[in-house]
């Protein structure tokens, strides 16, 4: 038997957790949740979910700083140590992972041994002037996405000692080149839900990048530095400057000029 484990590290999250994570608790076996100091109602959702599902582990994070990378790998290790994790799918509180071909742990679990890395597609949802704002929750509230995937994508990868979660969950590596398979997953993702929340967002991630210090390549996180300054500089103000020009469109049918460049109108293809 194949086991299949998701692994998340969140922080103030409220809006979005519980979709998501009662979404991949269908998808895998298990999902281990490190919450990492949240100050909203993240933890409390969390607490009430896990009383009610067994499969959900929800363990603290304790340190402020934003090492990605060396967090996943340590909790794919738990999953491993804990869970008997053959897979380990690494995923963000805004995203809602699924595949075309059944669920996820399933697939995985007919893919031959030798490939080590699952690829997973990446389109972003945007918030539109039309999502019906009585909707609470954003993974059924914003609707609309854009055309094209992300460039890059996220990926599951087959437990193996050496193994190595990247930062932003975008690739894994081993000792030697890692195989690769087709890509079997798709990732809906949500980062930028409302002004408020890319506030909570920019002030979060900029804090988490100042605490890791020298330990992370000044390019990892660039734009939450950028935006952090930013934020410190002009206000929330600058900060929904940013939202409604890149990640808000009015009317979703319609191309719009932005940023000296034309974003092209949205597809309606919400999550099911």
């Amino acid at each position: 038997m194949t086991t299949t484990i998701a692994v998340t590290m969140v922080r103030d999250e409220e809006d979005v957790i519980f979709a998501t994570v009662a979404h991949m608790l269908a998808e895998v076996d298990a999902v281990i949740v490190a919450d990492n100091l949240s100050t909203d109602r993240t933890r409390e959702i969390l607490d009430g979910m896990a009383r009610a599902h067994p499969a959900l582990v929800v363990v603290d994070d304790p340190d402020p700083s934003y090492r990605q990378s060396a967090k996943m790998t340590a909790l794919a290790l738990r999953a491993r140590l804990e869970l008997g994790a053959d897979w380990v799918v690494p995923f963000d509180a805004d995203e809602w992972w699924y595949s075309p071909f059944g669920r996820i742990a399933d697939v995985l679990a007919d893919v031959a041994p030798q490939w080590l890395v699952a690829p997973a597609a990446l389109y972003d949802h945007v918030a539109t002037g039309i999502d019906d704002p009585l909707e609470l929750d954003p993974t059924k509230r914003i609707g609309w996405r854009r055309e094209l995937r992300a460039p890059l994508p996220k990926v599951a990868a087959r437990w193996r000692e050496d193994l190595v979660i990247e930062q932003g969950n975008h690739g894994a590596s081993y000792r030697g080149r890692p195989t690769t398979f087709d890509e079997l997953l798709v990732v809906r993702h949500f980062p930028y839900r409302s002004v408020e929340q890319l506030v909570r967002k920019v002030r979060n991630g900029a804090a988490a990048y100042r605490a890791a210090g020298d330990s992370l390549p000044a390019s990892f996180g660039a734009h939450w530095r950028q935006w952090g300054d930013l934020l410190d500089q002009r206000g929330e103000e600058a900060i929904a400057e940013i939202f409604t020009t890149w990640y808000w469109q009015e009317d979703p049918r319609r191309a719009v000029w932005a940023g000296g460049e034309i974003q092209p109108p949205l597809i309606f293809d919400p999550v099911r």
